[in-house]
């Protein structure tokens, strides 16, 4: 009983999350638009969460609702990565260069890189440029699952 009533709403939440997350991170690609692009995914993940335990609610315990609710937002999140990975190309050719954004990682981890024998300036193509994105994907999947699980409580707090 319990997995396909955990499941069911998990992936329709994370549907409509992924598309939320999807379109916003395509308007996160217009330089003009990009600030206002990680916001809005922020409300997309949480979104799904809260989308996925409003429909596993009539079950009699709050645990399965937000057990929706983070598999919706882990499964948002990957799409969401996984969007930013085809998009990192396209980023990477409006912006010139990802070099800008390498200087903004904080000290410590350009020192490691630059221990480990990676060469920073050899991260500014278009192969660092994905490379810089899947990282990112991983960390989207762990924050979507966190922001989801957050919106999967306030929908079983808003229910009782």
């Amino acid at each position: 009983m319990y997995p396909t009533t955990i499941l069911r709403p998990a992936l329709r939440g994370a549907l409509i999350g992924s598309a939320l997350a999807a379109a916003f991170s395509l308007l996160g690609v217009i330089p003009v638009c990009g600030f206002a692009a990680l916001p809005l995914r922020l409300v997309a993940w949480t979104l799904a969460g809260f989308l996925a335990a409003r429909m596993s609610l009539p079950l009699p315990r709050p645990g399965p609702g937000i057990v929706a609710g983070l598999l919706a937002g882990i499964i948002t999140g990957l799409a969401d990565g996984v969007v930013n990975v085809a998009l990192a190309p396209v980023r990477f050719k409006l912006a010139g260069d990802t070099m800008t954004s390498l200087l903004l990682l904080p000290q410590g981890l350009v020192r490691s890189l630059a221990e480990a024998g990676i060469d920073l300036m050899a991260l500014n193509t278009l192969g660092g440029s994905v490379f810089f994105a899947v990282l990112l994907c991983g960390v989207l999947w762990l924050a979507a699952g966190v922001m989801a699980a957050l919106g999967a409580g306030f929908a079983i707090a808003l229910s009782e």
